[in-house]
């Protein structure tokens, strides 16, 4: 099964927000919530559906903390079944999304102690960087260059920063989330997140990719 990555950067200057509005919740985390009830109760088809849903994002997230895709992919499956075997815990107090990101990344954690891993830089840029349809040859190497460029000082982060950008920016949680998956008080999620981007925004800089303020 290959999997492809394909995100949008939301890579901003903006300061950071101290609160966000509440927000009922989507049909997505309805939808979830109606299949951790039934894989609850043993049913597997249902948890197959939450694979589905999140094995690019959770492959997503163990490449960013290990630099490596073929450990990326096994830990991912590691992630899947350490989720099933717990799915029963589960009482919803974050969503689901949340919890499986909070699996992953202390997984990850476990894995690079265990292995005293180091990152490394990215070999290449991410199938997927590039824009779809008939773009201009020239626009799609530009395109290209520039995603490798941000995801080689996305890799250079320490691991605390760039966890907390690659769940804000790549994976889309919430503050609230990003704190409940890092398990730390806000403000440390907030701070861990100014302190990304502006070390991003420098190292960009220094690239020649992007212009300083």
């Amino acid at each position: 099964m290959s999997v492809s990555l394909s995100w949008p950067l939301r890579y901003h200057n903006d300061a950071v927000q101290t609160q966000e509005p509440e927000k009922a919740i989507s049909p997505r985390a309805a939808e979830d919530m109606a299949l951790v009830a039934r894989a609850q109760t043993g049913d597997v088809a249902a948890f197959e559906v939450l694979v589905r849903q999140y094995r690019n994002e959770v492959y997503a997230l163990s490449y960013h903390f290990l630099r490596n895709r073929e450990e990326a992919w096994d830990v991912s499956q590691e992630v899947f079944i350490k989720a099933y075997r717990s799915i029963k815990k589960f009482r919803g107090e974050a969503g689901f999304k949340t919890w499986l990101m909070r699996i992953t990344a202390n997984h990850c954690k476990d894995f690079l102690k265990k292995r005293r891993l180091q990152t490394a830089p990215i070999e290449t840029a991410l199938p997927g960087d590039a824009p779809s349809g008939e773009a201009d040859p020239s626009d799609s190497l530009a395109a290209k260059e520039l995603g490798a460029a941000i995801d080689s000082a996305v890799a250079a982060l320490p691991e605390k920063h760039r966890a907390a950008f690659v769940l804000r920016e790549y994976q889309g949680l919430s503050y609230q989330e990003m704190a409940e998956v890092m398990e730390c008080s806000l403000g440390t999620v907030m701070s861990r997140l100014h302190h990304a981007r502006k070390k991003l925004q420098n190292a960009l800089v220094q690239m020649g990719v992007a212009e300083g303020s």
